[in-house]
């Protein structure tokens, strides 16, 4: 009889405290879940913050580039090195496409999507005034060119490069934000990871005091 109660009553401990573990279990999983939201995080971080504001960078080092290339194309009096200035530009010109839409796939949030969107028809209006300024340095009217260089274009410069300087702003606030709220989520983590820690010991501990307490209580 009294082995019976003993086992009746081991059976009872291990059932309340195994369920005392599931709910450890429960909390580790959730643990799970937040460290592979701080994973998704960085890898958001760098993926859709750090490489565009690199490429935010690029995109305006070609950008100041290609100003130079037209300077030294109006300048120039030798034909082989006009060639040589244009096909500099038209490649810059590439380069700087192909980072607009590497840059567009990325995510972003509303505020950089109106930036990259009046960057582009900024970036055409100057284009426009390049065709036009190596058009008339081709024809000889360097003078014309070089004055409209300075003047009007270099106006429609500016207004084409300030939305890409404000998209690099916008980028580095949002990745600074980004990373706060990775930050954040990995405390929270950590002191979870604690508590379970620290609430598995103790259950063990417990557990094995109450069992102990149930073989003396029945004897």
């Amino acid at each position: 009889m009294k082995k019976f109660l003993r086992l009746k009553q081991k059976t009872r401990i291990a059932g309340a405290f195994g369920l005392l573990f599931m709910f450890f279990i429960v909390l580790g999983l959730y643990s799970t879940q937040g460290i592979e939201s701080i994973t998704h995080s960085f890898r958001s971080m760098y993926e859709d913050r750090l490489i565009p504001e690199m490429d935010v960078s690029v995109a305006m080092a070609r950008l100041y580039e290609n100003r130079v290339n037209l300077e030294n194309h109006i300048t120039s009096t030798i034909e082989f090195e006009r060639k040589f200035y244009e096909k500099k530009i038209q490649k810059n010109n590439r380069d700087i496409d192909s980072l607009i839409r590497k840059i567009g796939a990325t995510y972003l949030v509303p505020e950089e999507k109106q930036d990259l969107k009046n960057f582009s028809e900024g970036l055409q209006s100057y284009r426009i005034e390049e065709i036009e300024m190596i058009a008339k340095s081709r024809t000889g009217e360097s003078q014309e060119a070089l004055r409209h260089l300075t003047h009007e274009g270099d106006i429609i410069f500016q207004n084409a490069l300030k939305p890409l300087t404000k998209l690099g702003i916008d980028q580095k606030n949002v990745g600074e934000e980004l990373f706060r709220e990775s930050l954040e989520i990995a405390r929270k983590q950590k002191i979870l990871a604690y508590s379970i820690t620290f609430g598995a010991v103790v259950t063990g501990l417990i557990l094995a005091f109450a069992l102990t307490f149930a073989s003396v209580d029945v004897d």
